[in-house]
């Protein structure tokens, strides 16, 4: 592949799904068969230029995509006000996870979505969220990352709505579309502050010019507010049970990873624009108390649900949890040489949390959506036996299961030991905390797999899931395997890389 191609492949990261949403239509005139395979060459591609730019940060440097620059890289005085894509380690982990999950959910809605009417919109509104989560992590300035939150919340809230004889689907989208607009609107304000007083929109130009002002601490805790609310972060999670719970299968963990797309981008902005111009012991000590409450509440909530995919919901707000309470540690260290002794820890350990989530969260989520294509039903007390049944959809759960609660060796032990390492050193109260969380996250597994999976049959499963759904759950559940053989290696080679783009070394 050309220099050129790899310089440029951020863009291609963006313009692709954006092509390809709207050739999906066009090619379903001709015929069905063909609208799907635009719909897969157009994630396909999307994947593929994800993996030239992560192997081109990772073997070579970073570097910042300027749109209408003469030269290919060349960075000028001007480049400040033209939009600016930055290629980097942070960038390449966000756009990692993204990809692995969207090509999950994509392979998997072929057989899952068979039979709904108007698929060519689904795979339009699918690639367009595709486009605009990579549009949020990849931008570097805060007019476009409005743009990209709004083509996301738009185009996901259609995802959400698409099965729209479902009442319950129509009334999560709602809610949905309201916390997104609300959240959009206060999110554009804080632009119009940062710009009114600074007159730029550039991440890197402005954090050479914000002082920490009334005007700057109202913007960043609006930010704060919005991104934390969108991400599903305790108390603003309220719309997240609702619209994992009430959309159709296929789309549920993509719509999770728009939520860590979220947090990316909050990480992003907290260390690269407001880190020299804030208390930085103040501000993460917020991120601990907002990691601690979603830890606690989702996994509380959890406890009383019966509803597979509302109990692997709430456990995703807990999971939330574990990175804001990571990355917050790491955070507040920055001031002071504990950053060395234990703060650079405690981000790799959150980092290599975020991009475990996005593939074992959704390998959970795809196997409850199994469970109710074969059965027809969520409710853990009327099920049982699976396992008879649905042996490739049992192991899958169990894997990503057994990951989420953090059991040695899968790949969620791995990141959670280096949160539970570095917190420990931080204070050792919230060391006990993220280990209660985590035991009880491993009963509520414990609990879902006994009811579905265990026992006599009783004849609920039509049999196993098709086989494009399988092979969904099979990438995601390789993915989580290789994660678990390999730790260091991805921590050294992909998570490092990404802390060190945030401008913190230990």
């Amino acid at each position: 592949m050309s220099l050129d191609l790899v310089n440029a492949s951020p863009a291609f990261i963006l313009g692709i799904p954006l092509l390809f949403a709207f050739l999906t239509p066009l090619a379903d005139r001709i015929s069905k068969e063909l609208r799907d395979a635009v719909f897969m060459i157009g994630l396909l591609l999307t994947v593929l230029f994800v993996a030239v730019m992560s192997y081109e940060v990772f073997t070579a440097e970073g570097w910042a995509y300027v749109f209408g620059a003469e030269e290919t890289g060349e960075i000028t005085r001007f480049s400040f006000f033209r939009i600016m894509f930055v290629a980097d380690g942070f960038a390449a982990l966000a756009t990692i996870t993204v990809a692995i999950t969207a090509l999950g959910a994509g392979i998997y809605s072929f057989a899952f979505m068979e039979g709904q009417t108007g698929m060519e919109k689904f795979y339009t509104l699918f690639l367009l969220t595709l486009a605009g989560v990579n549009g949020m992590i990849l931008t570097a300035d805060l007019f476009n990352l409005f743009v990209w939150f709004e083509v996301t919340s738009i185009a996901s809230c259609g995802l959400v709505a698409f099965i729209n004889y479902k009442g319950k689907s129509v009334e999560a989208a709602l809610k949905y579309m309201f916390i997104s607009v609300i959240g959009g609107l206060f999110l554009l304000l804080s632009i119009g502050l940062l710009y009114g007083e600074y007159g730029i929109l550039n991440y890197f130009a402005i954090a050479e010019s914000v002082n920490g002002g009334v005007v700057d601490r109202v913007a960043l805790s609006i930010i704060l507010v919005v991104l934390g609310m969108k991400a599903s972060s305790v108390p603003m999670h309220m719309w997240a049970p609702d619209v994992y719970t009430e959309s159709p299968g296929a789309v549920t963990p993509f719509i999770a990873i728009t939520s860590l797309g979220s947090l990316f981008v909050l990480f992003r902005i907290l260390f690269v624009v407001f880190r020299y111009s804030v208390s930085t012991a103040a501000l993460g000590g917020l991120l601990i108390i907002l990691g601690l409450l979603s830890m606690f509440v989702g996994v509380s909530m959890a406890l009383k649900q019966s509803d597979v995919k509302r109990l692997i919901a709430y456990l995703s707000v807990s999971q939330i949890g574990y990175m804001l309470l990571a990355v917050g540690v790491g955070f507040s260290t920055l001031e002071n040489g504990d950053y060395a002794t234990f703060g650079a820890l405690a981000l790799e350990g959150g980092f290599f949390h975020m991009i475990n989530d996005g593939v074992y969260k959704a390998l959970l989520f795809l196997s409850a959506a199994a469970i109710v294509y074969s059965t027809g039903t969520r409710n853990l007390n009327k099920l049982g036996g699976l396992a008879h049944r649905m042996p490739y959809t049992t192991m899958f759960f169990l894997i990503g299961g057994l990951s989420i609660a953090g059991i040695p060796p899968l790949s969620g032990f791995s990141s959670k030991l280096l949160i539970y390492k570095s917190i420990y050193l931080y204070h050792p109260i919230l060391a006990i905390i993220a280990l209660v969380v985590s035991i009880i996250t491993f009963a509520l597994i414990g609990k879902v797999f006994y009811n579905a999976f265990l026992g006599p049959d009783l004849g609920l499963s039509k049999g196993e899931v098709p086989t494009t759904m399988l092979l969904a759950m099979g990438i995601l559940t390789a993915v989580v395997v290789v994660f678990s053989l390999f730790p260091n290696y991805v921590v050294a080679e992909i998570v490092v890389p990404a802390v060190e783009a945030l401008g913190v070394t230990a």
